[in-house]
């Protein structure tokens, strides 16, 4: 059993966790909610040894311990990270990624090749394990994260979003695997944003709001508006009206995905919010890159009637384009520098700042605090800003609300219905079809880089 004990964590002022009672039991999945800055990653921090609490006790199997990082790999505690390029040594091979050579008593390369492999399996994955792991795309470094905690033959298993790179089919394969480890007597905390795998997995789930206990309990037995409220500690709002779109063609293209090989024929709207829906692999961070001049392929593109050339990101922002990338922290942010110079990374123009973050509810202490600091939703909100300095006619958002909690959402969808009903364009990429009911008036599907099916959502 894992076990903080009324745990108190301060950072100067600021109380993080407050008076905090949280246990991990084994063999349970065990999901922890809260909103961004509700004080899930401190909480993780405390569990792993990366943080000590102000006050309070953390306990193994009732027998209270300081933790170091090492001292709780010893232990068998396993951390599985959100952003995985922190996470993973990209240059070095996949299997010494997976079982680190310091891990065995005599180095023997095809031994921890094939060791690697049959843990790689277990996760669902079949690829050639001599490959550095910056070749492979999210979904499958996510994976090879979780393999390498399962090589680490761990006791507890603290998983942060460890489905938002994933297709429903990886994610749902994934969750069974989750189901095993705990029958098999496995602790796993999880943290996921996504109710149908709480509803599905989990034993039991702890809400955390403002650094503080408000629920402990079945998540299954919880309506819709009583997660809502427990989360935010305000009552469900109705749902956002739509923007309708006009009659007048905003952008048409007809573009090249080099890694499928194929042509897709493109026409959205202004005031339109257009939908692009697919698994993790159809192609639609391909079709965004496309569109932004980050292809390497040349397209045929016209604005407003006009013919532009588009071929670099430069010439895409020149021609009104704007970019919230999937990989926020490593295409979307400059996160050692401050939350000021990331708004200026495009506009270079200051006196607004302050007002765009405040439309946005950015929480932030102040503007020279460096980005790494902020939660994940605020981080996301940061990307967006910078567009919002300037007036922009296309929106290019590709899966802007993976790995925030459902206020940040909220407002990232109050934000694109603005910006429809200001007449701009938003072309919206999601994997999860009922996101994209809620906020595009159409949306077209893609699999395999081709358009799969095309109707109103």
């Amino acid at each position: 059993m894992l076990r903080l004990e009324r745990i108190t964590k301060r950072y100067g002022d600021v109380t993080v966790l407050d008076d905090v009672t949280f246990t991990l039991r084994r063999g349970e999945v065990h999901g922890l909610l809260g909103l961004n800055g509700a004080g899930k990653s401190t909480l993780i921090k405390l569990l792993n040894g990366t943080t000590t609490p102000t006050s309070g006790a953390v306990h193994v199997d009732d027998k209270a311990v300081v933790f170091t990082p090492a001292e709780a790999i010893r232990r068998g505690i396993i951390t599985v990270s959100q952003e995985v390029d922190d996470a993973l040594y990209l240059d070095l091979p996949v299997y010494e990624n997976v079982v680190p050579w310091q891990a065995v008593n005599r180095i023997r390369p095809r031994a921890l090749k094939q060791r690697a492999a049959d843990y790689l399996e277990r996760v669902g994955l079949n690829i050639d394990v001599t490959k550095p792991v910056g070749r492979y795309p999210l979904s499958v470094k996510q994976r090879i994260l979780i393999a390498r905690a399962l090589a680490s033959e761990a006791s507890f298993l603290l998983l942060d979003e460890p489905t938002a790179a994933l297709s429903t089919d990886d994610a749902a394969a994934l969750l069974e695997l989750l189901q095993t480890l705990a029958s098999e007597g496995v602790g796993i905390l999880l943290i996921t944003h996504r109710s149908d795998e709480l509803s599905r997995v989990t034993t039991t789930a702890t809400f955390l709001r403002d650094g503080r206990v408000v629920y402990e309990g079945p998540y299954q037995a919880l309506s819709d508006g009583r997660v809502h409220t427990l989360l935010s500690g305000t009552e469900l709002a109705h749902d956002l009206e739509k923007a309708t779109p006009t009659e007048t063609v905003q952008l048409e293209a007809t573009l090249t995905l080099p890694t499928f090989g194929t042509e897709l024929a493109f026409t959205a709207y202004k005031g339109e919010v257009i939908g692009i829906g697919g698994v993790t692999g159809s192609g639609k961070t391909e079709f965004i890159e496309a569109l932004f001049g980050l292809s390497g392929a040349p397209q045929t593109i016209a604005l407003d009637g006009k013919r532009v050339t588009i071929q670099t990101p430069r010439q895409a922002v020149r021609s009104g384009f704007a970019l919230v990338p999937e990989e926020r922290r490593k295409q979307g942010l400059f996160l050692d520098d401050s939350i000021e110079r990331n708004v200026l990374a495009i506009a270079r123009e200051g006196k607004a700042v302050t007002r765009v973050l405040s439309s946005l509810r950015v929480k932030y202490d102040r503007l020279n605090q460096p980005v790494r600091e902020l939660s994940g939703g605020n981080q996301q909100k940061i990307v967006l800003s910078k567009w919002l300095l300037e007036d922009r006619d296309v929106y290019l958002l590709d899966e802007p609300t993976k790995g925030v909690d459902v206020t940040a959402k909220r407002d990232i969808y109050e934000l694109v219905t603005r910006l429809a009903k200001d007449g701009k364009t938003v072309v919206f990429t999601s994997s999860e079809p009922q996101e994209l009911e809620r906020v595009a008036n159409r949306t077209l599907w893609l699999d395999r880089g081709r358009w799969q099916q095309k109707g109103e959502v």
